[in-house]
């Protein structure tokens, strides 16, 4: 019964494949597995950038040039023939093997690439045409190799099976290419997340086995066990002829289409535009979610599965019909590209509310790869048509055969127009959107000609319907292409406070109205499209294609910098002893590069590729920053990919002793090749013997195991590897062959070197900060790797590059995961635990006292700044460092005075003078104002409080001057900051003195920061009791007052900036929703309470008072 059931189960198993899929499904699903696997790692290892692109496109090409006929006759079943069949089966076995051995082999490839890359210098491949060219030649060596065994084995099988008609060779075409899409699915959901590719191509190379070897095994099992292999006998033959059977013995006439010439010719033009169209819609979709591999892999597939589509379900009845459907997919094609721009607003909605109420990381990412799948299989199953129509049948007049030309010069016209559209968008000479409106323009303009060239109309209602349909929405899609606004994606669909906002109830129309942000520039890049953000008028935020790129700050001694982009340069100049030689890995936001040239480096190079993003630093933010780095003799820009440049030839004289990797998100496909054990193996070859190598990584977004992944793989590259913890969500690993360590010789001198100093002020931080981050020696590092199986993340697995966006999506503790890991015995340390002078030094103890004392004033005293003199005077009369440093035996005289002690006997010297004058002059508070040069963590945040209420006091200052130290002091508050009164004045004068400032912009963006400010602030403060009810209805009031004037003074302003009425009612609307009726509410709770509590005194003071008696009177 067992055997019964287990031959019928084979046998219908057999059948499926055979008869329903075919053996070319099969053949498909192999090629797709293993073509896939070389693309994907040959990527991982170079890059994608626009050279390697290039490459890949062009070998592809060429191997389907080579590995397809230009044109086949009409065939018979292989099998009448007693030879071919032989040598035909042994070519295919042969090729098969080939392949599969190539696939396997791959990585070995890719080492032999790594060495061959060594030969060449960075200055070499920073030429375009030759690395290029350079890349091309690899791609050809690699990738053509594997495309053209797909074709040759696609083209062995079809001589096999053969075929007697248009539509059956079509047929073959599709379900090869459905196999290619089953293979590719299956490999970005399954196999190679869970596998990798090792253990994932074991599955092809199985049955690429079975292929080749199952008929001798079962031959010669057979011959040895007649009986026992009995029960798994299957019908071979049945097989055979289901799979090879052709659909009528007989051949059939096929009737001859002769196909006008504007027809003919179309089918390139169009494949140009589909290839221009392709790349504009991936922009579009890709400003909906990132760009990761798990996503392109899906466009690519759909795009196959589209032209398997109309291979197999379209056929042509005569010249009508193909002038008919030549017309529809031209407009068809032209609809889905500019559809994607018309409609773009509806795809936001409708990927806001997925990312805000789907829960599950594998919904979401079904969601996100249906509508990507949707749009492509859409402009696929077009230009399948056109494939379709290209494979006519013409009649040879010497043998009178029927003959197919097959389109394999259609793919060279696709690639054209990929790389035409790829060059005009990314280096800004036209933007997305003309793009793909002058593509479907023409393509309206060429189904117009088509159409009054043959003079062929609708002889049916149904192809009436159809062509008016298909000619009205391409022109309604022209009509309404502006709708495509990569501002209002990137706004809403890549920020927690909307989603958090859309599951609570609020109004869609206000979710981009949340903060104060606004957009003034776009930028197209190589990789994506650039918005810049102002935050409160000093603070510019990046994104590319919606995700967070950098921040920079227009005017650190207003706004700070951000820990993230500041720190991945600052630790490891301090931690080198003399840096002389820093190459930085990525522009970013330009702050790690500006902050170089305060430091005595001799030479500084940044190596970026995208010219997008050179063109926005220098044109946008070194315009605002009033420096550019690059016009400075020290600093050197190249472009080129990174991945690229680090597999150069390094020079002796040229190693470098810092190399700074500072890559965006590492979800994006850009990203990939920078986190691989091949990357740090090339990086560490540029390091000299003491070199040091960082690298940012941003996790906010993920759990433990990306950490884990990381920290191994550095491990497995590098001697000696350290982890600091330099904001929320980021760490940055450091590594070093150096047996010295990180930890080096006169550390504490240079984290008290003045330019350190400075740099660290400029993000609010005092230099010990630094030695009490938190960090992770090598040893817990590689403790944290062991608590859970982790393999290296190298380019020949693939699992890190398919699973982080998964990881992304996934909702979880991610937080709580991370902490779970580090808050381990022996896991978490400080870079002063591993000082061992200095982590008893009483100065250095006392300086991170100080430290907390100062977070402990601003959060115990909002509005009371003078709280600190106190502390900071005892600090000098009880506890001063010059007793200190006698106590400590150094030998001074009694009467040395520390100069941290004197400085600020000096301030309050200068301070006391200006407080005593009721009108003091801008001379004494200038002199107040010199103390700001120099960090001390209990004075300098202070002091710019103290001098705003000398300035307010002066009446020859002009308001600028205290409007500054106002921001100062805001901006550079603490997160949970409750101080209300420093804000309401700085509203009051940007409201009432316009003349501060020079643009309208720049008052619009301070009053829009101001006021999120004071909601921030307000939200703070209604976590903690009021100290009193009458100081709690002062503040109220004052801040509804200054509120009012705010929004009377924007009233003015939205029409000068260009904001629109709608869009500042709607803001205004947000603003009285979060900020003002809270206020009144609260102020609604506290009244109560101030008038029992009013009364009680009242009473109190009449029983406390002696009335004379009546007597007396």
């Amino acid at each position: 019964m067992v055997r019964s059931f287990a031959q019928t189960l084979l046998n219908q198993f057999a059948q499926i494949l055979c008869k329903r899929l075919g053996i070319l499904f099969l053949i498909g699903w192999i090629c797709g597995l293993f073509l896939f696997a070389c693309i994907q790692r040959f990527q991982s290892f170079v890059s994608d950038s626009s050279e390697v692109l290039v490459g890949i496109g062009l070998s592809i090409c060429i191997g389907i040039w080579l590995g397809l006929p230009t044109s086949v006759a009409q065939s018979s079943r292989a099998s009448d023939s007693t030879s071919k069949p032989i040598f035909d089966r042994r070519k295919f076995q042969f090729t098969l093997l080939t392949f599969a051995g190539w696939s396997i082999c791959f990585p070995l490839l890719l080492k032999q690439l790594n060495q061959v890359l060594h030969l060449f210098s960075i200055q070499q491949m920073s030429n375009f045409v030759f690395l290029t060219g350079l890349m091309i030649l690899a791609a050809i060596a690699l990738i053509m190799p594997a495309t053209y065994w797909c074709a040759r084995l696609f083209w062995l099988t079809v001589n096999h099976i053969g075929f007697n008609s248009i539509h059956q060779l079509n047929q073959h075409i599709a379900r090869y290419l459905a196999g290619i899409v089953f293979g590719l699915f299956i490999a970005i959901f399954w196999l190679v997340p869970q596998l990798g590719w090792t253990i994932s191509l074991a599955f092809p190379v199985g049955v690429s086995l079975l292929i080749c070897f199952g008929p001798w095994i079962v031959a010669h099992l057979r011959s040895l066990f007649p009986e026992s292999l009995e029960w798994i006998s299957v019908n071979l033959i049945k097989m055979k002829s289901g799979s090879l059977s052709k659909e009528n013995e007989s051949l059939l006439s096929e009737k001859q289409t002769d196909i006008p010439f504007v027809i003919d010719g179309s089918r390139f033009l169009v494949s140009l535009a589909v290839g221009i169209l392709f790349v504009t819609s991936s922009r579009v979709l890709f400003q909906l979610y990132p760009d990761s591999l798990y996503l392109k892999v899906i466009a690519w597939s759909a795009f196959l599965a589209g032209i398997a589509i109309a291979l197999n379900f379209i056929r042509f009845g005569g010249l009508e019909a193909a002038v008919q459907s030549t017309i529809c997919f031209t407009l068809g094609t032209g609809i889905v590209g500019i559809g994607c721009l018309a409609l773009f607003p509806l795809f936001v909605s409708w990927m806001l509310y997925a990312n805000a109420f789907i829960e599950f990381a594998f919904v979401l990412a079904l969601v996100r790869g249906a509508l990507t799948a949707f749009i492509f299989c859409g402009l696929g199953y077009c230009w399948g048509g056109f494939l379709n129509l290209s494979i006519q049948p013409k009649r040879s007049r010497e043998n009178q055969i029927s003959m197919y030309p097959l389109p394999i010069w259609q793919p060279f016209c696709f690639l054209a127009g990929v790389l035409l559209s790829y060059g005009l968008v990314s280096t800004s000479i036209a933007d997305v959107r003309s793009v793909a409106a002058i593509s479907a323009l023409v393509l309206l303009c060429l189904a117009v000609t088509i159409w009054f060239s043959q003079y062929r109309l609708p002889r049916t209602r149904t192809q009436a319907v159809i062509a008016s349909f298909c000619l009205m929405a391409l022109i309604t899609g022209l009509l309404f292409h502006h709708n495509y606004d990569a501002r209002r994606s990137a706004k809403l669909l890549f920020s927690t406070n909307t989603f958090t906002g859309l599951r609570y109830g609020l109004n869609s129309e206000l979710l981009p109205y949340l903060d104060e942000g606004r957009c003034f520039s776009e930028v197209e890049g190589e990789y994506g499209t650039f918005t810049l953000w102002s935050f409160r008028e000093n603070q510019i935020q990046i994104r590319r294609s919606g995700l967070p790129f950098g921040v920079t700050t227009v005017d650190p001694g207003l706004c700070p910098h951000t820990t993230g982009e500041l720190m991945p340069f600052l630790i490891p100049v301090i931690l080198h002893e003399r840096p002389s030689e820093v190459l930085f890995l990525g522009l970013g936001a330009g702050v790690g590069v500006n902050s170089s040239l305060d430091f005595p480096v001799q030479k500084v190079t940044c190596l970026e590729s995208d010219q997008g993003l050179v063109k926005l630093y220098e044109e946008e933010l070194a315009s605002r920053n009033s420096i550019s780095a690059f016009d400075s003799e020290q600093v050197q820009l190249i472009q080129l990919p990174i991945a690229l440049a680090m597999a150069s030839r390094t020079e002796s004289e040229k190693q470098y002793d810092l190399i700074i990797s500072n890559p965006v998100q590492s979800v994006v496909t850009q990203s990939l090749s920078e986190y691989t054990a091949e990357f740090y193996q090339n990086v560490s070859r540029h390091l000299n013997e003491e070199g040091i190598f960082c690298q940012r990584f941003q996790h906010i977004d993920f759990g433990a195991q990306p950490l884990r992944v990381i920290a191994q793989t550095f491990l497995s590259q590098f001697k000696q590897v350290m982890a600091i913890e330099i904001a929320n969500g980021e760490t940055l690993f450091l590594a070093t062959n150096s047996e010295q360590g990180f930890i080096r010789e006169n550390l504490i001198d240079r984290l008290q070197a003045p330019q350190v100093r400075r740099t660290m002020a400029q993000v609010g931080w005092d230099w010990s900060v630094l030695m009490n981050l938190a960090a992770y020696s090598h040893d817990a590092l590689k403790d944290m790797a062991d608590d859970v199986k982790t393999s290296v993340n190298n380019t020949s697995t693939g699992n890190f590059a398919f699973t982080l966006p998964f990881e992304l999506m996934r909702w979880g503790l991610k937080r709580e995961e991370i902490q779970k890991m580090v808050s381990k015995e022996n896991r978490t340390g400080r870079i002063i635990n591993w000082m061992p002078l200095e982590k008893d030094d009483p100065i250095v103890l006392r300086r991170l006292s100080e430290v907390t004392a100062q977070n402990k004033l601003m959060a115990q005293y909002p509005d009371q700044y003078w709280k600190y003199r106190k502390p900071a005077k005892e600090q000098i009369t009880e506890n001063p460092r010059s007793l200190i440093r006698q106590v400590a035996a150094e030998n001074l005289n009694d009467d040395y005075i520390h100069s941290e002690d004197k400085r600020r006997m000096l301030y309050f010297k200068a301070l006391s003078d200006a407080m005593e004058k009721a009108n003091p002059s801008i001379e004494l508070i200038s002199r107040v104002v010199k103390f700001t040069s120099t960090y001390d963590p209990m004075v300098s945040y202070f002091m710019h409080d103290e001098v705003a209420e000398l300035y307010k006091k002066s009446k020859d200052a002009p308001p600028i001057l205290e409007f500054s130290h106002r921001l100062h002091a805001i901006n550079y508050g603490a997160v949970s900051d409750r101080s209300i009164n420093s804000v309401v004045r700085a509203l009051e004068l940007a409201a009432t003195r316009s003349e501060m400032f020079q643009r309208s912009e720049q008052q619009w963006d301070h009053l829009n920061g101001l006021l999120q400010a004071l909601k921030v602030r307000w939200e703070n403060r209604s976590q903690a009791r009021p100290v009193t009810s009458k100081q709690a209805l002062h503040d109220i009031e004052l801040s509804i007052s200054a509120i009012e004037l705010a929004f009377d003074a924007m009233d003015g302003l939205h029409d000068q900036i260009g904001v629109s009425q709608q869009s500042w009612d709607l803001r205004k609307l947000v603003l009285e929703r979060t900020l003002v009726r809270p206020l009144q509410t609260y102020q609604n709770r506290v009244l109560p309470h101030h008038y029992k509590k009013t009364r009680e005194e009242a009473k109190k003071l009449l029983e406390n008072i002696k009335l004379p008696e009546a007597d007396a009177l």
